[in-house]
């Protein structure tokens, strides 16, 4: 593969992370139009006033069939509403070569009759099996696999969420470097940089939902917004098996609550949920998890999939971490480590029942930088320590 082609895939993929904020049960896509050794148009999905990404970097480019050379992170027409039309307007373009990062995930799609609809399965079969034929049939020279890996990385949530129908799970917390989220009187307000913190705002504002266990809400009173970044604030979602949390927590105050769903078990006192659905937020009662009274983590997954929620951040405690990393569940974990020992204190990660180093959980891939005075762990957990998809 050329140099140049994996140059203009990666601009591509640029523009792609540029629609990050919109729902991620849609697809990331940027296009390159390239003709004459230069770039002669370029779009992204989410770009106001515009259809398909393809097709809208091919109109900016303006070129006579024949002359263009495409670059798309993933397969086209994944971002039209209607794909058919899309593909045909493609070929009516003629574009010399078409190069595909990373083709679509219903090559290993499970789907079901129920979700199919809400998950545009039919969709994404025929983009499969139909749109790189149709264009090989017209003359469009196509080739796959350029920079494969970087581009399912900037769609892995998307195509998790295609496969499984499950959303991804990134966890998310800042640690001292002696491994610790919070003093042993319980003060963790700040271990992290400014700059890590403006971090967690951009994550948040990257997913669907933002979850965390009512220990966090009791200690440090979170708002859960995207305040520090532009975009749209995430569903708050409060894991509260007891419906603890205060009325006046700043979750469910200044009509926060209305977008905050409280995730609680089927026992629960229906005065007290009854109070908290009339500020606004939703009371969903769930089944306990085995052995125990608190919310089944399992269960919560599987409703927010079937709700479309495609993507979760995770920001604590150490309970839910320690449960979804025990489930395996989790598919990426952030980490802020801060230069400072407090010692004694709380642990974010709990028991997993490890008791060999051979079976410690590993990693795929990991990225590692520097960020104000903080080191920022950015890990992909292996498949085999992560629910298979």
């Amino acid at each position: 593969m050329a140099q140049k082609d994996e140059r203009y895939m990666r601009e591509a993929i640029r523009l792609a992370r540029r629609g990050a904020g919109r729902p991620s049960s849609e697809p990331l896509v940027g296009a390159v139009v390239v003709a004459n050794d230069g770039v002669a148009g370029r779009a992204y999905a989410g770009r106001r006033g515009q259809g398909a990404t393809v097709i809208s970097a091919l109109d900016e480019a303006g070129l006579s069939p024949g002359q263009a050379t495409l670059y798309t992170n993933i397969c086209p027409c994944l971002d039209a509403a209607d794909a058919s039309s899309c593909i045909s307007r493609l070929v009516e373009n003629r574009p010399a070569r078409v190069y595909i990062g990373a083709l679509c995930s219903s090559h290993h799609q499970r789907e079901s009759e129920e979700d199919s609809s809400s998950r545009r399965g039919p969709l994404d079969k025929m983009y499969s099996f139909c749109a790189l034929e149709r264009l090989r049939q017209a003359g469009i020279e196509v080739v796959t696999g350029v920079c494969e890996e970087e581009c399912r990385e900037a769609n892995e949530i998307y195509f998790k969420y295609r496969a499984t129908g499950q959303p991804f799970i990134t966890v998310k917390f800042a640690e001292t470097l002696d491994g610790r989220i919070a003093t042993a009187a319980g003060d963790s307000q700040w271990i992290s940089s400014p700059a890590s913190l403006r971090l967690a705002h951009q994550l948040r504002r990257e997913h669907d939902a933002i979850m965390v266990g009512i220990g966090t809400v009791m200690a440090d009173d979170p708002q859960l917004t995207v305040r520090l970044v532009d975009g749209r604030d995430p569903l708050r979602i409060v894991v509260d098996s007891r419906l603890r949390i205060p009325d006046g927590a700043r979750v469910l105050a200044g009509g926060a609550a209305r977008h905050t769903l409280i995730a609680t078990t089927n026992g629960i006192n229906a005065g007290r949920a009854g109070e908290l659905e009339h500020l606004g937020a939703e009371v969903l009662r769930l089944s306990s998890a085995s052995d125990s009274s608190v919310v089944d983590l399992i269960e919560l997954l599987d409703v927010l999939g079937r709700r479309s929620i495609a993507s979760v951040l995770v920001e604590g405690g150490a309970g839910i971490i320690t449960s979804l990393l025990s489930a395996r569940r989790v598919d990426r974990m952030v980490i802020a480590i801060a230069p400072k020992i407090i010692g004694r204190g709380t642990e974010a990660i709990g028991d997993l029942g490890i008791t060999r180093l051979g079976d410690a959980m590993t990693f795929s891939s990991i990225k590692t930088r520097r960020l104000g005075p903080d080191i920022i762990f950015d890990g992909r957990l292996t498949q085999a320590d992560a629910e298979r998809w």
